[in-house]
C-alpha cells in the first residue's frame, strides 16, 4: 500500500511539473509586469485548439504558421482591455498576420517598428509575436492604458523582428514597415490583397511581399523551390529564358525580374 501511495505522490509531482512547463511556454504578463492591474479570464490555445477560440478565423492563422495564443482581460485604470498574444512560427509569420490585420492606423507608437493604433485597438508585431489589445470606449485614457499594456508585453520579447528589405530592396524601411503586406497562401490573399486572387489562383509554395503604389503594385514572391517558380511562370505563359536579373516586360504588361532562381520581383501597372 505504501508503494502505491508513493507512486501516486510522484506521479502527481510529475504531472504538476509538466503542467507548469506547458504554461511557461506561453508569453504572458502578470501584475508584477503591470503594477495596479488585475488580469483575469486567462486562456491559452495551441495548434488546432485555436478553433475553440476563433472558429471562423483560425484557418488564417494556421495557414501563416500558428504556434500558441495567450488571451486575457486586463483591468487597468478603471478600463477593461481584451489582450491577445499570438506566437507564430517566426517573425515573417507574425508580420504577415499583423500586415493584413492593420487598418487605417490613427498613429504608429514607437513601441516597435510595427505598431498600429486606432481608437479601439492597439496592434503590435515584435519578433514572432502578434499582439492585439482592444478597448470598448475609444477614449484617450484607453489609448494610454493600451500603450502601457503593450510596453509591458514588448519588454519581454527578445527575438528579432522581420527585415523586409530582403523582399523589396530599394525601398525605405519606413515605407516597407508602414505599407507592405506579407502573404502566405489563399486566405492571406483573400484577406490582404483580394484583387490578386485570380493572379495566384491554384499557386502554392510561396511567400509574397506586396507594396501598392500610385502607379503600380510591386510583388516580391519567394517560392519554396525553382520548380514552383517555373510552374508559376508557365501558368502566366512567360518565357523562362527571358526572365533574368534584368527587367522584362511581358505581353500582359507586367515587368518581371529574378532576384534568385526561386525569387521574382513583379511590377503590375495600375
Amino acid at each position: 500500500m505504501k508503494k502505491i501511495l508513493l507512486f501516486l505522490f510522484f506521479m502527481t509531482l510529475i504531472a504538476g511539473s509538466s503542467y507548469s512547463q506547458v504554461n511557461n511556454s506561453f508569453l504572458s504578463i502578470d501584475k508584477s509586469d503591470l503594477p495596479g492591474s488585475r488580469i483575469q479570464n486567462i486562456r491559452t490555445f495551441n495548434g488546432t485548439s485555436l478553433f475553440g477560440y476563433i472558429d471562423g478565423g483560425a484557418d488564417l492563422y494556421l495557414e501563416y504558421g500558428f504556434s500558441s495564443l495567450w488571451v486575457s482581460e486586463i483591468i487597468l485604470n478603471g478600463g477593461k482591455y481584451k489582450t491577445e498574444i499570438y506566437e507564430m512560427n517566426g517573425p515573417e509569420e507574425a508580420f504577415g498576420i499583423f500586415s493584413i490585420s492593420r487598418f487605417r492606423c490613427k498613429s504608429r507608437p514607437a513601441l516597435t517598428p510595427f505598431t498600429c493604433q486606432t481608437k479601439y485597438q492597439l496592434q503590435i508585431c515584435s519578433g514572432p509575436y502578434y499582439v492585439s489589445i482592444i478597448n470598448s470606449t475609444g477614449s484617450k485614457n484607453d489609448s494610454i492604458a493600451s500603450l502601457r499594456i503593450g510596453e509591458a508585453i514588448v519588454s519581454k520579447i527578445e527575438n528579432s523582428s522581420v527585415d523586409l528589405s530582403g523582399y523589396l530592396p530599394g525601398f525605405s524601411k519606413e515605407t516597407l514597415n508602414n505599407n507592405a503586406l506579407l502573404v502566405k497562401g489563399r486566405l492571406g490573399i483573400n484577406n490582404g490583397v483580394p484583387d490578386l486572387y485570380d493572379y495566384f489562383n491554384g499557386v502554392t509554395g510561396y511567400t509574397m511581399a506586396v507594396l501598392k503604389g500610385n502607379d503600380k503594385t510591386t510583388l516580391s514572391v519567394k517560392f519554396n523551390n525553382p520548380a514552383d517558380l517555373a510552374s508559376f511562370a508557365e501558368m502566366h505563359k512567360w518565357d523562362m529564358e527571358k526572365i533574368t536579373t534584368e527587367p522584362f516586360k511581358t505581353d500582359s504588361g507586367e515587368v518581371v525580374r529574378k532576384l534568385s532562381d526561386r525569387h521574382l520581383i513583379i511590377e503590375i501597372p495600375q
